[in-house]
């Protein structure tokens, strides 16, 4: 057997299953029975089963219903509602319905009762549940629930007693008598035509209420194209991306927005942004944001802010374009702030040179002497010694902007 025949099959097989066992009879239920000798229930002899009870009643060979006939227990039949006779073919009087036409019909003679709920159906000039209300609509019909009345054309009022006084250009407002014009129409009667260039106008004093892209009191054409129209002078207000006097230059390159006043944003391959919400299809390294008009977020850099910083020193930013750090404390330097200084620099950026550091060595952060083991200090050197006051003075001042000038010298106890 082919396999997707097969596998068809058995899904028919549990779809089968699965509605018996959803359609399983209550034994509890109206009209079922045990079966003789079985656990099984079943719908009693005469009974056919509905969901999971056994409601209907069976009449079937000898015992079948007619035509205007229905099954009221095993093998019995009456006429059906609304019906009566032998043959069950002669239908109820009107002052009666239901099973037999037993019933007496309460809306008689003011209405009629539906043949199998009895529910009055009223003439035109009753109204309420039996028909028993009189109608006070003079040119209209009531609700057969509330008794209001929907009055005829050209009528209005409680009553529709009314007669409307609207020309054929309106129809009348069956509360209020008032006439609603047509469009194109004015006047209290609207009798009188617009002259508004086909927008409409106002129903009481005719003034014209135009169209978009028209302006002025006769509704003439808007030149803008891009744009909305003043409707006291008709000049243009520009949409977002457009320009001039009728609104028909898109922005420059670089710019977006009401009047093209904003520039764009960090666009990749310095693509124009959309010329009316400054929108990038894709950032420059380092940008992010529909208009990509910010910056990374701190820690972060690179295409689509997607890289994280390296560890700057003492928690500093790095650059969110490439990643580098921006600022290294002193002592240290390279992208990550990593590297100390050599070669006897020191400080910000390794921009100061160590000198006459003797015995010691000369610390990359702060330029300060550090002496060897068995050497302390600091004491000027023999430089300075010789030098003169004036000279120690100025040296002083020259070793606390760029060079150290202490030595360390041999300790007493050596």
């Amino acid at each position: 057997m082919d396999p997707s025949v097969g596998g068809c099959f058995w899904l028919a097989v549990l779809t089968v299953a699965a509605l018996s066992r959803a359609q399983e009879l209550n034994p509890s239920g109206r009209n079922v029975c045990r079966a003789k000798g079985s656990p099984e229930v079943v719908c009693c002899p005469g009974w056919k089963q509905q969901e999971t009870d056994c409601p209907i009643a069976v009449c079937q060979g000898n015992f079948t219903c007619k035509v205007n006939e229905i099954c009221v227990r095993p093998n019995e039949c009456r006429c059906r509602h609304g019906y009566f006779g032998a043959n069950c073919e002669t239908k109820c009087p009107e002052r009666f319905w239901g099973p037999d036409c037993k019933e007496m019909c309460l809306c008689h003679p003011n209405g009629r009762c539906a043949d199998a709920t009895g529910k009055c159906t009223c003439n035109p000039n009753r109204w309420g549940p039996t028909c028993n209300k009189l109608c006070l609509c003079h040119y209209g019909k009531c609700d057969q629930e509330t008794g209001k009345c929907k009055c005829e054309p050209r009528r209005w009022g409680p009553t529709c007693s009314n007669l409307c006084y609207c020309s054929a250009n309106s129809k009348c407002d069956p509360k209020t008598g008032k006439c609603i014009c047509q469009p194109g129409w004015w006047g209290r009667s609207c009798h009188n035509q617009c002259s508004c260039n086909n927008s409409p106008c106002d129903q009481l004093m005719g003034r014209c209420l135009c169209k978009e892209k028209f302006w002025g009191p006769r509704c003439e054409p808007c030149l803008c194209v891009h744009g909305k129209c003043n409707p006291t002078d008709g000049s243009c207000s520009c949409y977002p991306g457009y320009r001039g006097r009728y609104c028909r230059e898109t922005c420059p390159a670089g710019y977006f927005g009401i009047g093209c006043k904003r520039r764009c944003g960090q666009c990749k391959n310095l693509q124009p942004c959309m010329i009316a919400d400054g929108r990038c299809l894709a950032c420059e390294p380092g940008w992010n944001g529909t208009r990509c008009d910010k910056i990374c977020a701190a820690g972060f850099y690179g295409e689509g802010c997607g890289e994280q910083c390296p560890q700057c020193k003492d928690g500093h930013a790095c650059n969110h374009i490439n990643g580098k750090c921006l600022h290294c404390n002193p002592g240290w330097i390279g992208t990550r702030c990593d590297v100390k200084c050599q070669n006897g620099t020191y400080g910000e950026n390794c921009n100061s040179v160590c000198t006459n550091c003797i015995n010691g060595l000369c610390h990359f952060a702060t330029g300060e002497c550090i002496c060897n083991k068995g050497f302390h200090g600091p004491l000027i050197s023999s430089e300075i010694q010789d030098a003169g006051p004036e000279e120690v003075v100025a040296d002083h001042f020259l070793s606390s902007a760029s060079v150290t000038r202490h030595s360390c010298q041999l300790s007493d106890d050596m």
